[in-house]
Formats: structure tokens, sequence, C-alpha cells
């Protein structure tokens, strides 16, 4: 003898929104607002993940292209000045820089260390203050032949004199 299962009469009155043939309701048909909410819903989900797949392609393919169109849509907020050339341009490795007028040529003694770093030190006289490495040509003392830092100080040594910071120990 077989039995049939029945359902509990607390769950007979339940039914499920989602039936075997898909998202059927058979208690109520679909509006028109319905409709138009389901469709732009799925206009939107696919308008986005074409977009993303447009701007990946693009930003792969050319990674750079975001960024010229943003500043090719900037204004320049600089004057439209109309500028020209005198003449040929001489090229030089060397900056333009000013020539330095002395009542007379500092000496050895005129000299003080203010900082040795890596290669390259800072000297000072009263009147000047200069950025030198070795091979620079310094007025009063030549050509800088060692720089030479410790922790106590350091010495500078070029053609004329060596120059000790104060704190540094004498060999």
């Amino acid at each position: 003898m077989s039995e049939v299962a029945s359902t509990p009469p607390e769950f007979s009155s339940v039914r499920l929104p989602f039936t075997g043939s898909g998202f059927r309701n058979p208690d109520r048909d679909w509006s028109v607002v319905d409709w138009a909410i389901a469709l732009s819903s799925v206009t939107l989900a696919i308008s986005s993940a074409g977009f993303f797949s447009w701007s990946y392609v693009v930003s792969t393919k050319s990674p750079d292209y975001f960024q010229q169109a943003a500043i090719a849509r900037m204004s320049p907020k600089l004057d439209q000045i109309e500028t020209g050339s005198v003449g040929e341009a001489v090229q030089t490795d060397a900056m333009p820089a000013p020539t330095i007028v002395r009542d007379r040529e500092p000496t050895p003694s005129d000299y003080q260390i203010v900082m040795i770093f890596q290669d390259e030190a800072l000297l000072a006289t009263r009147e000047e203050l200069m950025r030198v490495k070795v091979g620079s040509v310094v007025p009063g003392l030549g050509t800088v032949q060692a720089i030479e830092g410790g922790s106590l100080g350091g010495t500078v040594t070029a053609d004329k004199a060596t120059l000790r910071s104060v704190s540094a120990p004498d060999p």
C-alpha cells in the first residue's frame, strides 16, 4: 500500500513567487510600469557593461588617451603672447651666470668650509657663498683637488691651500 504525502495545512496557502517557468506570478500580470522599470534596468546594465568594455579596450591600446583628452579640453590660463627668436641660439651645457666683480682677489684665509656633503662642499667668504666639487676653479684657491668629509667636519684640498673645518682633526 502506498501513502501519498500531503501538505500540512499551515503551508497550503503559501505560493512561491518563482515558478518552474521563470519569474511568473500566476496571481499578478505585469503592468506597463513594471515593464518600463525592467526594460530600463536591463538597458542600464547593458550600457554600463558596454561602456566599461569600451573604456578598458581604449585604455589598454592607448594608456594616455583619457589624460590627453582631458588636457585638450582645458583652456590655457596663460596670456597668448606671440614671441619670436632674435637669431640662432648657441647651445651650451653651462647656465649663464652673472659676472662677479670683486674689490680684490680672495686669499685662502678668506674661505671657510660651511658644509661638506657627498662629493661637494659649500665654501664662504664675507661676500659670497660657493658650491664646489672636485675640478672646480675657485678664485684664490685654484682648482679643487679633493673633498673629504667626516663625522667631525672635513677638508677641501686645492692647488694653493688646504681648508679644514674647525672641528676636523689635524692629520
